[in-house]
């Protein structure tokens, strides 16, 4: 099978421009959503091999249905590998003042990953769109198919989850 070879409705080249311009964010948010370079390597692979076969076809917004896709990627992934934790708030009082000043990507990863566990999925998956995947709170609601309200306040309450959190820690 050549994947090299575009299709009727030119989708090879749409693939490709959506996937250059977007690589970097992409990589950076399956890295933080799987927690491993690896990992989201793989998967970002994965995913951009599945839409050169199938192309985007007519879809509005090419950027929305990559991090949806993705999205969709990173949690069938980790429902195969068990590898959901759900960490209880409690477990921030073992952090200490040097995990809140990671020295290189690995740390900033773990500590992250740590901090966003102690949230809701649909409050820590806002956030890592909004930070890690550099989306808008327009494109959230597009990808994750709920009103714009909704993903804004999911982001606040979040937010002001970890920052409380951090607080009591007297990491702030």
């Amino acid at each position: 099978m050549n994947l090299t070879k575009p299709t009727e409705d030119n989708s090879f080249a749409q693939v490709e421009a959506v996937f250059t311009a977007e690589l970097q964010s992409l990589y950076r948010y399956a890295c933080y959503r799987l927690g491993g370079r690896e990992v989201a390597q793989d998967v970002i692979q994965e995913l951009y091999l599945k839409l050169h076969k199938q192309g985007l076809g007519r879809v509005k917004n090419a950027r929305c249905y990559l991090y949806r896709a993705l999205s969709n990627s990173c949690t069938q992934l980790m429902r195969e590998r068990r590898r959901i934790e759900y960490v209880d708030v409690t477990s921030l009082r073992d952090l200490k003042t040097d995990d809140i000043a990671p020295s290189d990507f690995e740390q900033e990863q773990a500590l992250i990953a740590r901090l966003l566990a102690t949230l809701p999925d649909e409050q820590s998956e806002v956030i890592r769109l909004h930070l890690h995947g550099e989306c808008t709170f327009t494109e959230i609601a597009e990808i994750l198919d709920i009103p714009l309200p909704t993903v804004k306040s999911r982001y606040r309450y979040g937010i002001e989850h970890l920052r409380k959190e951090l607080q009591k820690q007297n990491f702030l």
